[in-house]
């Protein structure tokens, strides 16, 4: 557990991932820049939702900055201001929005990062990661009945805690720059699909995803309304429900996702050690329920045994009703504190992933 008054940024194992796995501290290139915006995703918001903003221009411009002493950081909070106290894990920003429904400059700001990794036996893939940005992030929306009741007496259910930023999609691309697979983060979680496969794409390559109504979760595009089974955290038992629809927690939920309009964004690059990524504080204001602090910065979107754009593909590879492949994630993630991946898991894994005809299973 992270120390106390910390946040998951805090959680043993972290320093020495990123003390592995530096962060760069140069944006993308223009070349991958020129990547990013060939493949960047279609993003469909159901009617009434807010839909994703720009992060430093109307989430942070819009709130107060507090030191690890508790002492208000004078003058408006910038970028450069967030950047000098990224590494205070007791630093908070609190998001004051301005009146209205929706108070930024309405164009949203997408960040997009380039990484590449190798899989034993497929090679060096290409990951294009990008990060919508929501003002809030609610229950899902098809959190239903007494439950939701209760918790609406003490707190807003559509605004559980502020800002939404793990809200990602990568895009991954083979030795030919062709789109092969796609991985959304949901949740506590992920789910990957293979292109062709599980996934079709358009003509044009750009993947066409859903914002789920009050969550923000993303889900590849399906048109009218659909529900989607939610976890709060994997593991074997919640996995079992998550993949075959059986043995239903009593609190539970399903994701909700609407057809809309489709948000207009610009595409921008950070640097990797950016505060966005790199916060170790909270990016949104304390609240007294658990979960409902604001998050840290992006980077902290899994346990470090988890982390690497690989091991998160492979790790959430699960398809609906495919048990054997969720065999082979369970004895991946024994929780013994080593890597989640040796190479030959890594091999078992992405053989049976990347399989294009491997047929979908049957409950």
């Amino acid at each position: 557990m992270p120390p106390e008054g910390t946040n998951f940024s805090q959680r043993a194992g972290f320093a020495e991932y990123f003390a592995k796995a530096a962060r760069k501290t140069t944006p993308p290139t223009p070349a991958e820049m020129a990547l990013l915006e060939r493949f960047r995703p279609r993003l469909t918001v159901a009617d009434g939702e807010e839909g994703p903003i720009d992060f430093y221009g109307d989430y942070i411009a819009q709130g107060t900055l507090r030191d690890g002493s508790g002492k208000r950081v004078p003058g408006p909070v910038t970028r450069a201001l967030l950047n000098k106290y990224r590494r205070d894990p007791l630093a908070v920003f609190a998001h004051k929005p301005l009146a209205g429904p929706a108070s930024g400059n309405g164009t949203a700001v997408v960040f997009g990062t380039v990484t590449r990794d190798v899989i034993p036996g497929h090679g060096q893939l290409t990951f294009l990661t990008y990060h919508f940005v929501f003002r809030t992030s609610g229950l899902a929306a098809g959190f239903d009945g007494a439950p939701r009741g209760l918790l609406g007496l003490v707190a807003d259910p559509d605004n559980w805690h502020q800002l939404d930023h793990y809200t990602a999609a990568t895009v991954v691309l083979d030795a030919t720059g062709t789109p092969a697979a796609l991985f959304l983060q949901q949740h506590h979680y992920g789910r990957s699909w293979l292109v062709g496969r599980d996934l079709k794409l358009p003509a044009d390559g750009r993947v066409q995803l859903m914002a789920a109504v009050s969550s923000n979760e993303l889900y590849p595009f399906a048109p009218g309304q659909t529900r989607h089974r939610v976890i709060r955290f994997w593991g074997p038992e919640a996995a079992r429900y998550l993949v075959f629809g059986t043995d239903k927690p009593w609190i539970s939920a399903d994701d909700i996702t609407r057809s809309g309009r489709e948000a207009d964004y610009r595409l921008e690059g950070l640097p990797p050690d950016d505060a966005f990524y790199s916060f170790e504080g909270f990016l949104g204001e304390r609240r007294r329920l658990p979960g409902r602090d604001g998050p840290p910065g992006a980077d902290y979107n899994a346990l470090p045994r988890l982390k690497g754009p690989a091991h998160q593909l492979l790790l959430f590879s699960w398809r609906p009703c495919d048990q054997a492949q969720l065999d082979r994630i369970t004895r991946a993630m024994d929780g013994s504190g080593r890597p989640a991946l040796d190479s030959t898991e890594m091999r078992t894994l992405a053989d049976a992933f990347f399989d294009p005809a491997r047929k979908p299973a049957r409950c």
